[in-house]
């Protein structure tokens, strides 16, 4: 079974309306990308025991390493910063920009995972700056947010390069491995993919 041990291809799509988004903006070194889901605990107690237990699914945080080299520009795409011709500026009560957020999981067997993580927002959080450094890296933080699609609430999707790959119904790989194929030209969204 291979084991997942790298991140590439991260990519935004800007959202224009809701589940409509925008042209992907590649977003080159990426050192390393977390996401943590957080769940509301649900129980129900009577007769001195649990009647019932689960949990809820809110949002998704999201953390991102990117190498410094990335540019302010780029940086201002994502967090809603002030950018004109090399000169950025962090706005107090700015509005962070929402976007899909993709990227390829990378595993020891050369295959891949691709995620899409809905209605996402990230704000810089942290840059070290030191005289012996090995290059700097910004953090990145923010949240993954659900969205409805068709009556039913999202946070992400994920495909699979092997399990398309074993797919034995022709008609049906081919749809898979052309969403998968163009995964980071436009935002993938759950169910079944349309066309070939």
């Amino acid at each position: 079974m291979a084991r997942e041990t790298g991140v590439k291809n991260l990519t935004a799509f800007p959202l224009e309306s809701i589940g409509t988004y925008g042209s992907a903006i590649p977003l080159k070194n990426c050192v390393s990308l977390n996401t943590t889901n957080n769940y509301t605990e649900i129980s129900y107690n009577s007769d001195c025991t649990v009647e019932y237990s689960s949990a809820r699914l809110d949002d998704v945080d999201v953390e991102i390493e990117m190498s410094s080299n990335m540019g302010y520009k780029l940086l201002a795409q994502l967090t809603g910063m002030e950018y004109a011709n090399g000169k950025a500026s962090t706005i107090v009560n700015s509005v962070f920009p929402q976007f899909a957020l993709a990227y390829s999981i990378v595993l020891d067997d050369g295959t891949e995972r691709r995620r899409v993580l809905y209605n996402c927002n990230l704000r810089k959080e942290e840059q070290a700056n030191e005289t012996d450094s090995e290059g700097e890296v910004w953090t990145l933080s923010g949240k993954a947010l659900p969205v409805e699609i068709e009556g039913v609430l999202y946070v992400d999707t994920i495909l699979d390069q092997k399990e398309i790959n074993a797919i034995t119904e022709p008609e049906t790989k081919a749809k898979y491995l052309k969403e998968f194929n163009e995964f980071f030209t436009k935002v993938v969204m759950p169910g079944e993919p349309t066309g070939v």
